[in-house]
């Protein structure tokens, strides 16, 4: 009577195969080799087990181990004979705590790459006695190891016994069927494997006839009942390893593959229909920029994803444009920049968004005293530290609905949205099907299953970024500003520009810091200034409010405004200131073992 163990939910038995190819990427790998174990059931109940295995790894070890699980009422004990057997450094056997049981370890004096060792020890306390049989019912092989290549087991009972008495070998998930054998006078139990996987162990359960044995008993028969429950667990294992043929084939596989050829198709002809950008014809360097909308809504035609990432970019540009446009003023440098407040100046016209940055501003200022007009780097960086994340996700927002108004409506087609909504959510389900085939099926059509799963999602993500379409004219916007930008900071074009474009030079620095190319579109202007012949003390005059008052040529002003986009990311009101680019069973047993 040789059932095969249950297997576990197939969910987890294909994550603890994930986990252990992913951990044999990063980590060492282990394997135990011609594991050869010898079982001595004694007539005082106790158990002895010498236990030969080698141990062989692709970096080195200093310790071989095996943690042996049991109950409190449970004892194991060290024997002598633990120790290596094959020739190499000295090395010595001694046990430790380990969790749910005691690890019985080979310590040697160096590292190696392969050693034989031995693990004998005693167990007591491990057999239930009753009035009609000793069961002893042990997971002899751990679970939680390497995987073994070549095993042999042989457990001995203490005297011959007849029928009902046996044996049954339990296996878990593991497909190898076992070589099985028990001698005639039912006292010798023999099991061999040519492999047993990692998360797979072996169990055995022997019912024996208790006159073997000197161990008082319960007083009360259980061999009818224990027989019944194997029988039990033989018929769920036999129902187990039917549906395991039946999940296991690989056909099953076919179905997420055939669902993502399906969605790959879809998806593709759906793209070419709505999801392809339009071509726009524009001038690859203009001198002048395409619009008159705010550099703040600038960053919003970078992405399809929204501002995002964009937003603190955004709000430095915003802090540059009002101080600009003299509604703020900065003064000083490092430490000891301020950014002062023009109390008197009409707010009127602003933008509601560029309304809350001046209050941001302001609230920042001495902790937010009214008539102050003066906040500091150290000011704004503590106000920061708990309002700046809620206002950027509020500004963020803002810019956002203000562009969508400008430009009326969203920035990308209806068509190419709805197809976007419409495969993603096809995708996904297509990755939850194959998810919950994956926990159906075994083996390889469970991980064909897994990839389908793990292919639709990726599509997922991929439809979300590629199928949204730019509507023609956002489209041309935006094109127009990557030209813009790509003119601020060439300067083979920059020098032959006209004069009315260094006349302009502070106006289209704000927008060089939205479109994320301030400090490089200065560094440019600095180069580009005298070669075209132009007045650069006039260009000085006009960055004035920038705080780069005292700087006499382009180059400080660069510097200075430098040291003003750290200082103000810094203070952490924003994310990016815009200064540059971008088995177990009924007994006991099992564990774990390795090597360190």
């Amino acid at each position: 009577m040789l059932p095969a163990r249950p297997s576990v939910t197939l969910a987890l038995a294909t994550l603890l195969v994930g986990a252990a190819l992913l951990a044999g990427a990063a980590h060492a790998r282990f394997e135990w080799r011609d594991v050869v174990q010898r079982v001595d059931i004694e007539g005082n109940g106790d158990v002895v087990v010498v236990d030969e295995r080698t141990l062989w790894t692709d970096e080195d070890f200093g310790e071989a181990f095996v943690c042996v699980h049991h109950t409190a009422d449970q004892q194991l004990t060290l024997l002598a004979a633990t120790g290596a057997i094959s020739p190499g450094p000295n090395a010595a056997g001694r046990t430790a705590p380990c969790t749910g049981g005691t690890e019985v370890i080979v310590s040697g004096d160096a590292r190696v790459q392969e050693r034989r060792v031995r693990f004998a020890y005693r167990l007591s306390g491990t057999l239930e006695a009753h009035a009609d049989v000793v069961e002893w019912y042990w997971n002899i092989l751990e679970r939680d190891r390497p995987v073994v290549l070549g095993y042999a087991l042989e457990v001995v009972a203490p005297a011959p016994m007849a029928e009902p008495y046996d044996a049954y070998v339990m296996r878990y998930a593991n497909p190898e069927e076992p070589r099985v054998s028990l001698s005639e006078d039912r006292r010798l139990l023999r099991v061999a494997f040519d492999r047993v996987p990692s998360g797979d162990g072996v169990e055995i359960r022997w019912l024996m006839d208790p006159a073997a044995f000197t161990l008082p008993g319960s007083g009360r028969p259980a061999l009818e009942r224990l027989l019944e429950d194997q029988t039990m667990v033989a018929d769920l294992a036999g129902r187990d390893r039917a549906l395991r043929r039946i999940g296991g084939h690989p056909a099953w596989g076919l179905l997420p593959a055939a669902a993502l050829l399906w969605l790959a198709v879809g998806v593709f002809a759906a793209w070419r229909r709505v999801g392809r950008e339009p071509r726009i014809d524009t001038m690859r360097y203009p001198f002048e920029p395409p619009s008159d909308v705010p550099p703040a809504i600038v960053t919003t035609l970078l992405s399809q994803g929204g501002v995002g990432s964009m937003t603190g970019r955004a709000w430095f540009a915003t802090i540059m444009d009002l101080a600009r446009r003299g509604f703020l003023r900065f003064e000083g440098e490092g430490r000891h920049f301020v950014i002062h407040l023009e109390r008197g100046a009409d707010t009127t016209d602003l933008e509601e968004y560029e309304r809350s940055v001046v209050r941001y501003v302001s609230n920042a200022a001495h902790g937010g005293k009214r008539g102050s007009d003066a906040v500091t780097i150290a000011e704004l960086r503590s106000y920061g530290t708990s309002h700046a994340q809620s206002f950027l996700a509020r500004f963020g927002k803002a810019i956002v609905a203000w562009g969508e108004g400008y430009f009326g409506g969203a920035y990308t087609t209806p068509e190419s949205r709805k197809k976007r909504d419409r495969w993603s959510a096809r995708a996904l389900l297509v990755a939850i099907a194959s998810g919950v085939l994956a926990w159906l099926t075994v083996d390889v059509a469970s991980m064909l299953a897994i990839g389908g799963a793990v292919a639709s999602v990726v599509m997922v993500l991929v439809v979300a970024v590629a199928m949204p379409a730019w509507r023609p004219e956002i489209a041309k916007e935006r094109a127009e500003w990557l030209g813009f930008r790509r003119t601020l900071t060439d300067y083979t074009r920059m020098k032959d520009a006209p004069p009315d474009f260094f006349g302009l030079w502070d106006r289209y620095y704000v927008y060089a810091a939205a479109l994320g190319v301030a400090e490089r579109f200065l560094k440019t202007l600095a180069r580009a200034a005298p070669a075209a012949r132009v007045d650069e003390g006039s260009l000085v005059t006009r960055g004035a409010w920038l705080g780069a008052a005292r700087a006499s040529d382009l180059r400080q002003v660069s510097r200075s405004v430098s040291q003003l986009s750290s200082a103000l990311s810094s203070a952490g009101a924003s994310a990016s200131s815009g200064g540059s680019s971008s088995g177990g069973g009924g007994g006991g047993g099992g564990g774990s073992s390795g090597g360190r």
